[in-house]
């Protein structure tokens, strides 16, 4: 995985809220529109982005030390089917780009307190090698997957 420069991890949070603020235009029936036959909803995607950044928020970053050891992620479609029931069936959309917003304040207000040396603190996670700068490049990778595929399912055009 590339290294991020600190600047551009600030830059994509900050650039990310615009698009999350975007969905707010959303109309109930795109905003539960499937992105395929059988797919998860732009709701889920949404939710399931909130679901592992508050996860990220309470149960890693606060742990990023030199040579740490985390433990494993939990399991991925336990936490995948918790974000789409709470999409489906549990909050607004507005509720949930509300607390999206919010986890994603907290990440910029952490980042401000970090410098460039913060991004290369290196830990475990389970027995996988990573650093700080690692794990936010993962977590950018994915927004910008997840982006691209409700953009395209919305018909809109698509950056880059």
């Amino acid at each position: 995985m590339f290294q991020l420069e600190l600047q551009q991890i600030q830059k994509h949070y900050s650039e990310f809220d615009s698009w999350i603020q975007s969905l707010r235009n959303l109309d109930d029936s795109e905003w539960h529109k499937p992105l395929g036959e059988g797919k998860w909803t732009v709701a889920a995607v949404v939710s399931h982005l909130l679901f592992w950044d508050e996860f990220s928020l309470k149960e890693r970053f606060p742990y990023f030390k030199e040579d740490a050891v985390l433990p494993s992620f939990p399991d991925f479609q336990d936490v995948n089917d918790r974000a789409r029931e709470y999409a489906e069936k549990k909050a607004s959309k507005d509720q949930i780009l509300e607390e999206l917003l919010a986890v994603r304040h907290q990440f910029r207000e952490m980042l401000k307190k970090m410098d460039q040396d913060a991004l290369a603190v290196s830990f475990k996670i389970s027995d996988h090698q990573m650093t700080t700068g690692t794990y936010f490049a993962d977590f950018i990778w994915h927004d910008l997957h997840h982006q691209k595929q409700v953009d395209a399912v919305l018909g809109r055009t698509i950056a880059n």
